[in-house]
């Protein structure tokens, strides 16, 4: 803030004095406005209103085939009884929750959703040892004597070759 910069502050301490004693009366006297109606205009939470769902973080995910989807990382199943027709395949709302649970939502109703454990990695035996080592294949000779710029050129071959022109 230039106000600070210019009372010289350079302390949490200072920053705050400054903010009490100059920065926040000039706010209130110059920028504070009477409202026009005093009534509150705050409203309660209805029943429909799901605060949970409000305060989430909200992203679209794709169903996989096996009615999984996955989110940071983790994949997640939706439960049997919830499994519906048109949901393979389709996009569902996921919401990352305050608490740090998963809700998601298709067609307007919520699915119950279990994060899946992880599998653990398996690793391909190794390969079988051959009997024989396998010799490596004889290099092909069909262009040994061919060299592009000792061959003939290309109009002198077409002639000697009894090819007619064909006229347009």
């Amino acid at each position: 803030m230039k106000g600070l910069r210019v009372a010289g502050v350079t302390t949490l301490e200072g920053a705050n004095h400054y903010l009490e004693t100059e920065f926040l009366p000039w706010v209130n006297g110059t920028l504070a406005v009477v409202p026009a109606n005093p009534d509150d205009a705050h409203r309660r939470l209805e029943k429909q209103h799901d605060l949970a769902a409000i305060l989430s973080h909200v992203e679209k995910r794709r169903v996989n085939t096996d009615y999984t989807f996955s989110l940071d990382a983790k994949t997640y199943r939706i439960a049997r009884p919830d499994i519906g027709a048109g949901l393979r395949g389709a996009y569902i709302r996921v919401e990352q929750r305050r608490d740090g649970s998963v809700a998601a939502c298709f067609g307007g109703r919520y699915l119950k959703v279990e994060q899946c454990e992880l599998r653990p990695k398996v690793t391909p035996p190794p390969p079988a040892p051959t009997t024989a080592p396998r010799k490596p294949a004889q290099k092909s000779a069909w262009n040994q004597n061919f060299d592009l710029k000792k061959g003939p050129k290309v109009w002198l071959a077409a002639q000697g070759s009894g090819a007619k022109r064909e006229e347009p």
